[in-house]
């Protein structure tokens, strides 16, 4: 596997992986996380806000040797709008996913090591996420399985209604080493 820059062109891709947790999502009942309507249809926005993330700079694909794309994420030291702020530089995950097509290979445990990496080549001690936490709090327990700590819940208002979150961060000088 390799991870390298994204850009505005896999956009498409990001789009299709949406697609496919919404009908994974949907299909066992969760409708609240990312709503019911597929990203690439119909949705604007969304396809706005991830040409606008590719122009960051932050955005990182992680490809099959062949080079189909199994998983996209967005880094930056920008948190998100409805977070504290932290008090010190920090590395955000901005956004993290997947595609359901390659499910239990580690794909998200090698984006957050890839996002670790450059934290620690950035002189960054301190790597923060949000998730959703509803549903049980399974996200949740999948940040804290890649080594982050849950630091404060909230509540964002969406169009659909109330979206339940988790901030969790990660302080790589406590974080065990890798092999």
């Amino acid at each position: 596997m390799q991870i390298r820059l994204g850009g505005r062109a896999d956009v498409p891709v990001i789009l299709a992986f949406g697609d496919e947790a919404v009908a994974w999502m949907n299909a066992r009942g969760n409708t609240q996380q990312w709503g019911t309507e597929p990203w690439s249809e119909g949705n604007g926005d969304r396809e706005a806000d991830f040409l606008k993330r590719a122009d960051s700079g932050g955005m990182r694909i992680l490809e099959d040797e062949d080079g189909t794309p199994l998983g996209a994420m967005v880094i930056t030291e920008e948190r998100q709008p409805y977070v504290p702020d932290a008090e010190e530089r920090e590395l955000y995950v901005n956004f993290l996913i997947t595609s359901r097509k390659h499910v239990g290979r580690g794909l998200g445990r090698v984006l957050i090591e890839r996002a670790e990496q450059e934290a620690a080549e950035r002189g960054i001690d301190l790597m923060r996420v949000d998730c959703w936490a509803g549903g049980g709090g399974s996200l949740v327990r999948a940040y804290e399985g890649y080594g982050f700590t849950r630091v404060q819940e909230f509540t964002v208002q969406t169009r659909r209604g109330e979206w339940p979150g988790m901030l969790l961060a990660l302080r790589l000088s406590e974080s065990d080493p890798k092999d």
